[in-house]
């Protein structure tokens, strides 16, 4: 073995048979040679041991690497397998594996997304966000100052969803790190980027909006919408776990409901109140069909027992009716929609679609009035879904129902989620500090001066969660309905000293009664 020569390398030819290697080997470093391809390419190699597996390493084009840069580059590639145990060759392969952002995120949804509940929402971000800029950059090449840009650019639509991107991006990262996509030392690049600032959305159905949407609700012509919209009103529960409800899951004698597998990872069972009792034994049982909510198989087995799977239309018709009940109370704007409904129905021709009505939207009504300074009394079109699971928490709030009861009610997980209903236990605080304004100012003599009453205590609770019927309208009728409580049974104007809606949490003691239903 001799020492190579560019004259050796220059008048190098193939050599070998049949497609065998043919290497021209070089004394110093040891392992360093010319490979002759039988095309005629000569590429510069080096051969190596790790952990007793031979190992052989492309340096690089003849003619793009001189001899001597090819020399240098064979003695640092070896010092890092002498010195380190490092293996070049592996690195260049992890390399390879995470080459583009495409492959790391297709990995991480084989191997972690489609693991969680929310791994659709992880995969509509990557295809919608993520994808469409990055998909064929190296996952190693992205920098900090790349994600920020990406979050900057979501958070002019939506600063909820940047922010959701954002720690998927972090996520996606620290797991290319463990993966082995990127390496060991890299900086995940989605850290140390602030956030924009999120305000908890706190809409609910008003009393006063109630009545418009419990009609708009009833006349809804999808059943299995109308009995949903319901029982989110009167259960709480999220949407998934209402649309994917089954019989099996309802005991109707013990007025339960068990949700075996919710958002938070635990079972859940939610008591079922009279009005949620009776529309769930209004509801036909579809043979075949075990969901409580049935729906729509697919077009090419439409006789599949399926659950019931899109509320958004249902739900849009809903609120759009409700808030054109609402307008139409005000006889102007009852005027001008039956205006805008005539000039619709005038312009009708044969191409309008099938589901076209006359009725004007929403949209064209808002116009209208704005033109004729006509102002439009508050509208429900604004309320999501979501909304009605965070009216039950705002009317238990306002019931003077604690926070953590709530939490249990709704099955939070984390505290703080709740406490967006703290607002509506602040009527107590209120009281006080209007009297103590009043008192003040009359001592400055600027006001009659008033006399503090005490603050009313809280009434002793019977030690269940039922509620009474009738409640609602404070009438002295109506009994208790949950048969677990002591109080099951017996009328409200006999116990007008217990409870006034809801009993009590567990921080309380239960009022005495004589005799204990069992």
């Amino acid at each position: 073995m001799a020492k190579l020569t560019k004259r050796q390398c220059d008048a190098a030819t193939y050599t070998g048979t049949s497609n065998a290697r043919c290497v021209l080997w070089d004394e110093d470093p040891p392992g360093f040679g010319l490979r002759v391809f039988p095309s005629g390419k000569r590429s510069f190699v080096l051969a190596y041991r790790v952990n007793n597996r031979k190992r052989l390493l492309s340096l690089g084009a003849y003619g793009a690497l001189t001899l001597a840069d090819a020399r240098k580059l064979a003695r640092r590639e070896l010092a890092k397998v002498e010195t380190g145990g490092a293996d070049p060759l592996e690195e260049r392969q992890q390399a390879a594996r995470g080459e583009t952002i495409a492959d790391l995120c297709t990995a991480y949804m084989e191997r972690h997304g489609n693991a969680k509940k929310s791994g659709g929402d992880d995969q509509r971000r990557i295809d919608h966000h993520i994808l469409p800029v990055w998909r064929n950059l190296k996952a190693a090449a992205i920098k900090r100052a790349d994600v920020a840009a990406l979050h900057a650019k979501l958070g002019k639509r939506g600063p909820y969803e940047a922010n959701r991107t954002l720690a998927l991006l972090s996520k996606l990262f620290e797991l290319a790190r463990r993966w082995g996509y990127v390496p060991a030392d890299f900086v995940n690049p989605a850290r140390d980027i602030d956030r924009f600032q999120e305000h908890k959305r706190d809409r609910w159905i008003t009393p006063e909006e109630l009545p418009h949407l419990a009609a708009a609700i009833n006349a809804e012509p999808n059943q299995s919408a109308r009995n949903a919209l319901w029982l989110y009103l009167l259960t709480g529960a999220r949407k998934s776990e209402l649309l994917n409800a089954r019989w099996d899951d309802v005991d109707l004698a013990r007025a339960e409901w068990r949700l075996a597998d919710t958002k938070v990872g635990r079972s859940h069972y939610i008591p079922l109140s009279g009005p949620a009792l009776a529309l769930l034994r209004e509801i036909p049982r579809t043979p075949g069909n075990p969901y409580v909510l049935p729906g729509k198989g697919p077009r090419d087995n439409p006789d599949k027992p399926a659950p019931l799977v899109n509320l958004a239309k249902p739900w849009n018709r809903v609120r759009t009716a409700a808030t054109l009940a609402r307008w139409r109370e005000e006889p102007e704007l009852a005027a001008l929609i039956d205006r805008l409904t005539e000039q619709r129905a005038a312009a009708k021709s044969k191409h309008t679609a099938k589901d076209w009505t006359p009725s004007p939207s929403l949209a064209e009504i808002r116009t209208a009035a704005a033109a004729e300074a006509l102002d439009l009394p508050p509208a429900i079109d604004d309320v999501r879904l979501h909304d009605l699971r965070r009216t039950v928490g705002s009317w238990l709030a306002q019931s003077g129902n604690s926070l953590h009861l709530i939490g249990r009610v709704l099955n939070h997980s984390n505290a703080s989620t709740t406490q967006v209903y703290a607002r509506f236990g602040e009527d107590s605080v209120r009281t006080a500090l209007e009297q103590h304004g009043t008192r003040l100012m009359g001592a400055a003599g600027l006001t009659p001066p008033a006399e503090v009453a005490p603050l009313a205590a809280r009434a002793d609770r019977c030690g269940a969660c039922g509620f009474w019927a009738e409640d609602s309208t404070g009438a002295p009728t109506g009994g208790c309905i949950n048969r677990r409580s002591a109080w099951y049974g017996v009328r409200r104007a006999a116990k007008d000293y217990a409870c006034q809606r809801f009993a009590r949490d567990e921080h309380g003691a239960p009022a005495a009664r004589p005799a204990a239903n069992e």
